[in-house]
């Protein structure tokens, strides 16, 4: 019977270790991926039985309340909220943050070898989906919009991801001795990296360079103060050449050249009057996109061009062909008239069918992309207040809005499931320009929680995440404090815990570094 027991507890031990292997893989593949394993978890915590222990355990385990209670604060909200459906399916979305702990916290520690097999899942799924991402990319569909890069979540999310995966690498290059693993290891950041820039994953190479320059910082100002001073001189000279190369690429994209396309002509090349419509103060390479246009022209000669792909200027018919049109040819540097649309080769007439509106755009990696799309959002709200469909000028409205229903229930918030309400409610009474398919959330965790719990759910959100760093912070190791800087950053970017994807990534990592460190904790005294 004794060794039916063990063997029954090895049994669950190893179905444990599956599930977490599955979960840490899943994370990087999507909703239900990362769904099954935490059923594969609870069904083997509940099968393995030992409830009286496993609540003695809970019982005494401060850490395991404060985790939980972001949680529960969302429970409570959801006890004013009018919208109890939003409501339930954002409870729903949070179970996680109470059940990896449950499980994490009364099944026993997770063992360094049992924490590289967890690992090395992870990296396998960081591996599969940058892949995936490239090949559905670069090979199978051409995409040309950089936020649909990302298969299986926001490319926001995947950058974060990405940067985990990387940093885990490293952690295996410095810890084993075999030059064959160390190149393995290092071959794989490099090729995360180099995932990264082709998938133009911003907010990640961001974050990257922030978690590193920060750890390089932290390792040599203790070690060696020459190393860091030498390392200040560096990333103050990348700095500058970042900025510089920043500001030759705007001034190259959006700075209005000195060229008489850029005048007022007065007739097109057929002899007919140029539109004096203007409908943006848009710049495509220099070149002003409203100049020395002749609509009629541009109809007659594209649809003859390209008539599957017609337009009527008249009837407002796949208008937005037209305004891509424009933008290409002004691209160019040309005029916009029907010999600019004979000129144009097959290729262009497949890109501006697309919806391509930059001769260069198809020769841009996707990094150099989303830094283009990053100025002309900024751009356009510079100069003509633009903003629908821009996420980067598009997160003060955001903001904004979500200023508006703090002010209103600063106190205890709207309610768990009337956010969304309550912000659609702001952007209608405040005249925001955002069309109503873009009335989204904060964009901001911190700003969030305040939105739908108040001040006082900021508080508990805060000790949450603030008690475990103080209360372990001599059993946390340099991977934690790696991942919880990213966390952070992406607080700042992104409603992190308001889907799955992202609250996933949250909770795995908080959970198993915390759940370990509290066990170094427990043993030591």
């Amino acid at each position: 019977m004794f060794l039916l027991l063990v063997f029954s507890d090895k049994i669950h031990r190893t179905i444990f270790l599956f599930g977490c292997c599955a979960l840490f893989l899943g994370v990087m593949l999507g909703t239900v991926p990362t769904s099954v394993p935490q059923f594969i978890l609870l069904g083997n915590w509940l099968v393995e039985g030992k409830f009286i222990a496993k609540w003695e355990k809970l019982k005494i385990n401060k850490l395991f309340w404060i985790l939980s209670a972001i949680f529960f604060i969302h429970v409570i909200g959801l006890s004013y909220s009018e919208n109890i459906q939003d409501g339930l399916k954002d409870v729903r979305t949070k179970i996680p943050l109470i059940l990896l702990p449950l499980i994490f916290f009364t099944t026993g520690a997770i063992t360094k070898k049992e924490m590289h097999y967890l690992f090395y899942s992870f990296i396998l799924g960081a591996f599969i989906n940058i892949a995936w991402c490239l090949i559905y990319n670069k090979i199978l569909h051409h995409t040309e919009t950089v936020r649909d890069v990302s298969r299986f979540m926001s490319h926001i999310r995947l950058g974060f991801l990405i940067d985990m995966a990387i940093i885990f690498c490293v952690y295996f290059v410095m810890r084993f001795d075999e030059f064959k693993l160390k190149t393995f290891f290092s071959s794989l950041v490099l090729y995360f990296i180099i995932g990264l820039y082709a998938l133009g994953l911003m907010t990640g190479l961001a974050n990257l360079i922030i978690i590193t320059a920060l750890f390089l910082t932290f390792v040599l100002f203790k070690q060696s103060k020459l190393g860091f001073a030498v390392l200040s001189i560096i990333f103050i000279s990348a700095s500058i050449y970042a900025i510089n190369s920043i500001k030759n690429f705007y001034e190259e994209n959006f700075n209005v050249k000195n060229v008489s396309m850029n005048k007022d002509l007065p007739l097109s090349r057929s002899g007919r009057a140029f539109d004096t419509y203007v409908f943006t103060n848009q710049v495509e390479n220099g070149f002003i996109v409203n100049k020395n246009i002749q609509p009629l022209e541009l109809q007659k000669e594209w649809n003859k061009r390209a008539p599957s792909d017609s337009f009527d200027l008249k009837t407002q018919y796949n208008i937005d062909r037209y305004f891509s049109l424009v933008r290409y040819i002004s691209s160019k540097g040309e005029i916009k008239d029907s010999v600019s649309i004979s000129n144009l080769s097959k290729d262009d007439i497949l890109e501006i069918a697309k919806g391509t509106s930059n001769i260069n755009y198809q020769k841009w990696s996707f990094f150099y992309k989303r830094v283009y799309e990053l100025m002309y959002d900024y751009f356009e709200y510079k100069n003509d207040g633009r903003v629908n469909g821009h996420s980067f000028t598009m997160r003060l409205f955001y903001l904004k809005a979500a200023l508006c229903a703090i002010n209103e229930k600063w106190l205890f918030g709207t309610g768990t499931g009337d956010v969304q309400d309550k912000m659609n409610e702001c952007y209608e009474h405040s005249g925001s320009p955002l069309d109503k398919e873009w009335y989204k959330r904060p964009h901001n965790q911190f700003v969030t929680i305040v939105v739908a719990l108040g001040l006082v759910g900021l508080a508990v959100f805060l000790l949450s995440l603030f008690f475990p760093v103080f209360y372990l912070r001599h059993q946390l190791d340099a991977l934690y404090w790696l991942f919880f800087i990213s966390a952070m950053v992406s607080f700042l970017f992104e409603d992190t815990l308001e889907t799955q994807s992202g609250l996933s990534f949250f909770a795995i990592f908080n959970t198993l570094f915390l759940s370990r460190a509290y066990y170094e904790r427990t043993k030591a005294h």
